[in-house]
């Protein structure tokens, strides 16, 4: 039966389960190797853990497509600032939302389709 850990042991696993694999691919299949350790987490939880260890490199593929309305950041699940502009009317506008955690910017970069995870400083 899969339960759901602390934080401390969310991040234990994930730990070792990069030191055995390197790198891993895709968030889906991580969390079916936490799965595997009858270890639960939301995609959402498991996304703000990640980017809370220091050691952990996370690198993402974006798609052409925009998101209409952003609350909170897709990529690290932190919350957005939103960037304005003034138009030639002078009314303030928002064109998009930034991440002061993982540096999304919705303006350069679209919806994120695939994640990648690795150790900084591992051989592989």
């Amino acid at each position: 039966m899969v339960r759901r850990p602390s934080d401390a042991e969310l991040i234990f696993n994930v730990l070792n389960i990069l030191r055995k694999n390197g790198e891993i691919v895709g968030e889906v299949k991580f969390l079916d190797f936490l799965k595997s350790r009858n270890v639960g987490a939301s995609p959402k939880r498991f996304r703000k853990i990640i980017y809370e260890i220091p050691e952990i490199e996370v690198s993402v593929k974006y798609s052409r497509k925009k998101f209409d309305y952003l609350d909170d950041c897709p990529v690290c699940s932190s919350k957005l600032t939103r960037i304005r502009s003034v138009n030639l009317e002078g009314k303030r506008k928002i064109i998009g939302y930034k991440c002061g955690t993982c540096r999304y910017d919705s303006t350069s970069d679209g919806k994120p389709y695939i994640y990648a995870f690795r150790l900084k400083n591992h051989d592989l």
